[in-house]
Parts: structure tokens; C-alpha cells; sequence
């Protein structure tokens, strides 16, 4: 009975030291990924230098968790922090904001920044909402007293080019040079964020030098009013005021009263689809979440089932207007759409510096599965085909600006490798493809023209390829 009993405490030892020797390592992988953010414990502050001090020692803190910092970077980083904490008693909220998000852009990881620096977030606005087109910036809403500067193209603010502004507003924004170009809208039209960068001379307005609608060239001078929305701690992304509000919300829109493209239509929705023609399937997925009765896995693997009854030959999947979100959602669709579709057919991924994180994620694994078949058509996305994403976010306690921190690296151009297992997010063993170059095959950006007339030129060109293939 004893040596049995031996026998069972010695299997008990050797059992519990395998699943020690599992976990071990398990946890040393998994827990880099899964560390939050130190908490802010920061008592009462009587003067803003003092909010400001505790604010940025919370920053300070970012390399403790942000895993996407060289130790170049990562020195930079301090270094930068360390420059901003004598001018504390100097910075009003847009002040630390701009320069906090100097500092974190840094790391130069399009995930890792500071979040919500936008007009009427928090911050102040002048009444105009601009959007870029292949031929510049223009004004595409305004207030109901600024109607005729719709359509207007802005060649500058306050004195300076806007090729020097961009160039400006750069280091201000972490990643690729055209995501940091997809957010300058949202600043211009914050003096006080422009004042801030040292952009402007005053926070209380700006003057825009405009071409008009009617091709006269001259300024206006437009004064901020105070913000109407909360501090966003998202990505404010200029694109989601393509479409008109409606007359409702007191904003005029260059698109009132015009038909409006396909791709406009449903932006509110997470994700529709429509067959333009019996052997063509369209599917519009704007942002990679759950919504509604029917979650995303769920309404694509049905809208697939559909597509199956039907002499399916070719398939658009519009990603334009999708900042990200959890791309196992898409990942059982992106195989079964190129499975569905015959040899000689066709997949357009079309694509825009909106197509962020889980959107990459969704067009990388479309276009593995469907090889030769894949075109990705539009314009480039908004981060690199390698970046670090999951992790999190933290508040800073008194200025609450919220930022963005990375923990695991994703390689959608080549897949992730065993040597990578420290820092590849784990899903990406499973999920993760070897997709190769992500640029798009067929570049091509909408005029203002196009857009202001209801025009969709990229679709257009995805017809008129499949038209020229039919002829043959």
C-alpha cells in the first residue's frame, strides 16, 4: 500500500513539474502581452503645473508596457518627457496634448499614440469639416452662416502652405506618413491645437486661404467656438463625414441633395452586402465588431450561404471606411469567399488610409486565400503590412487625454515565425497569413469632383475591369 501510495505522489510530482515546465514559458509569452498600464494614484492637485507633473509621470510610464519602443526610441521618449516637465506650468490641455502626442508618436507604431486630438473633441473647432481628394483638401460641411465655403479647397492656414502645415503636423502623429496625412484635417480645424504646435498665432481662430467653388482665391477668417462633444478615446477619423448628417444637425453638406454612391450609403452600418449582378457579390464591412441582432461571423457566413445559391463569378469587399477590431470575426469569411469563387473569378479588396489594424488583418487573409485572384484596389492603407498592435489604453488622471499602447507584433506581409513567438500575438500562429506586398495593385484616389457629384471612381474601375473581361 505504501509503494502504491509512493507511486501515486511521485506520477502527482512529475505531472505537476510537466505542468510547470508548460506554464512557465506560456506565462512568459502570454504576460508581456496581457500587462496593463500601471494605475494613476494621484492625489488632488492644487495648481496645473502640479496636474501637469502627475500627468506626465503617468506618461513616463509607457515603456513599461509599450512594446513596439527600440531602445532608440525608447530613449527618445524620455528624453522628450523630460523636455516637456520645466513648461508644465506653461500648458493649458491642448498644450500637453500636443506635446504628449509629440513624445508618443516616437515609438513611430501607427497604433501607438495619443487619441481623440480633434476639432469639436474636447477641443476647439472652427465651423468647417474638411476632407482630402486626390487634388487637395477641401471643405465638404460647414455651419449653416458658412454655406458658401462648401467646396472650397484650402491652400493654407494662417499665413503658412499647406504642404508646410502636413509637414509640421507630422511628428504629431505615430506610423506612415499617410496616416499621419489622414488626420491633419482634424487639427487644422482646432486653433487651439494649431496654437498649440506653435501653428498659430492665436487659439481663439484661423484664417483659411481657399480657392472657392467659383475658382476665386482669397481668406476667411473663422473664429472657434468651444467644443459641443466629450474627449475621444478613439481615433477621430476625417472620413466619417463624407456622408451628409442630414439637415437636422444644423450642418449644410456638399453632398445635400446629391444621390449618393453605394459606398456612402450604409456607413453607420458595421457591415451590408448587395448583389449589383447576378454572378457579383458586394460587401461593405466598416468596422470589424459585432452590431445589431446578428453578430459579424455570423451575418458573413449567411451572406455567404446566400452568395452560394447564386452564379457567384466575382466579389468586392469595400474596406475603406474600416479602422479595425477583432479580425477573428472575418477570419472564417476571408477563406470561404475565395473558395466560393471559380478559378477564372475575380476578388476586389478595395482599400483607403481609413483601412486600419483589423481591416489589414481582413484584406491580408483575402488576399492569401485568393492568390492571383486578389486585387486590391483604392488607396494605400493606413498602417504598414508589419505593426504592433492589442494591448490597451490609459487615461492620463487630470488632462484626460487618452492614449494607445501596443503589446504584439503582427507580420501580415510575411507571417509570423517560430523565432517571433515572444512577441508575434499568439492568434496570429493560427490566424495569421504570409500575404506578401499589401499596396494596392490599382491605385486610385477620388477627385473632389467625383466625390461632389455622387462619382465613385473606384468602383468604376472595378466595372470597367470586369466589363473588359467579359468581352474577351
Amino acid at each position: 500500500m505504501r509503494s502504491w501510495r509512493r507511486r501515486v505522489v511521485r506520477l502527482l510530482a512529475v505531472a505537476a513539474a510537466l505542468l510547470a515546465l508548460a506554464t512557465v514559458p506560456l506565462g512568459l509569452i502570454l504576460y508581456p502581452t496581457l500587462k496593463p498600464y500601471p494605475k494613476a494614484d494621484v492625489p488632488a492637485a492644487a495648481t496645473q503645473r502640479d496636474r501637469n507633473l502627475q500627468d506626465l509621470a503617468h506618461l513616463r510610464r509607457l515603456p513599461e508596457v509599450e512594446r513596439s519602443f527600440t531602445a532608440q526610441s525608447r530613449a527618445a521618449f524620455g528624453q522628450a518627457v523630460a523636455a516637456i516637465e520645466p513648461r508644465a506650468g506653461e500648458l493649458d490641455r491642448a498644450g500637453l496634448a500636443m506635446a504628449a502626442a509629440k513624445a508618443v508618436a516616437l515609438a513611430d507604431n501607427g497604433h501607438t499614440n495619443v487619441l481623440g486630438l480633434a476639432g469639436d473633441r474636447g477641443f476647439n473647432a472652427v465651423p468647417i469639416r474638411l476632407d482630402w481628394f486626390a487634388d487637395g483638401l477641401f471643405v465638404i460641411a460647414t455651419d449653416e452662416d458658412r454655406q458658401r465655403l462648401l467646396g472650397g479647397q484650402v491652400l493654407g492656414v494662417d499665413g503658412r502652405p499647406l504642404a508646410a502645415l502636413v509637414e509640421a503636423l507630422r511628428p504629431y502623429v505615430g506610423g506612415p506618413a499617410n496616416l499621419a496625412r489622414e488626420f491633419v484635417p482634424n487639427l487644422l480645424i482646432s486653433p487651439e491645437l494649431l496654437h498649440a504646435a506653435g501653428l498659430a498665432a492665436t487659439a481663439e481662430g484661423s484664417s483659411f486661404e481657399m480657392r472657392f467653388a467659383d475658382g476665386a482665391v482669397g481668406s476667411v477668417e473663422l473664429v472657434a467656438k468651444a467644443a459641443t462633444r466629450p474627449p475621444h478615446d478613439r481615433f477621430v477619423w476625417p472620413s466619417d463625414n463624407l456622408s451628409p448628417p442630414g439637415r437636422s444637425s444644423g450642418w449644410r453638406h456638399v453632398l445635400d441633395g446629391v444621390v449618393l454612391p453605394t459606398y456612402l450609403t450604409h456607413l453607420d452600418a458595421n457591415y451590408w452586402h448587395d448583389f449589383p449582378a447576378d454572378d457579383l457579390l458586394y460587401v461593405q464591412i466598416n468596422r470589424v465588431s459585432d452590431q445589431g441582432p446578428v453578430g459579424l461571423s455570423a451575418y458573413l457566413s449567411e451572406m455567404l450561404d446566400e452568395a452560394a445559391k447564386k452564379p457567384i463569378r466575382n466579389a468586392i469587399v469595400d474596406l475603406r471606411f474600416n479602422p479595425g477590431g477583432n479580425y477573428t470575426l472575418t477570419a472564417d469569411f476571408t477563406r470561404r469567399l475565395p473558395e466560393l469563387l471559380p478559378a477564372s473569378g475575380r476578388l476586389f479588396i478595395l482599400t483607403g488610409a481609413h483601412t486600419f489594424s483589423a481591416a489589414i488583418s481582413t484584406a491580408a487573409r483575402l488576399r492569401h486565400f485568393a492568390g492571383q485572384r486578389a486585387i486590391i484596389m483604392g488607396e494605400a492603407m493606413g498602417d504598414r503590412s508589419q505593426f504592433w498592435g492589442e494591448g490597451g489604453g490609459t487615461v492620463l488622471p487630470n488632462a484626460k487625454l487618452a492614449l494607445r499602447y501596443t503589446t504584439a507584433f503582427h507580420d501580415w506581409e510575411h507571417g509570423c515565425s517560430l523565432s517571433q513567438i515572444t512577441t508575434c500575438f499568439l492568434l496570429n500562429y493560427i490566424y495569421g497569413v504570409p500575404a506578401g506586398d499589401l499596396r494596392p495593385t490599382v491605385t486610385i484616389a477620388p477627385r473632389f469632383a467625383d466625390y461632389a457629384a455622387g462619382k465613385d471612381p473606384v468602383m468604376a474601375e472595378v466595372m470597367r475591369q470586369l466589363a473588359t473581361r467579359q468581352a474577351r
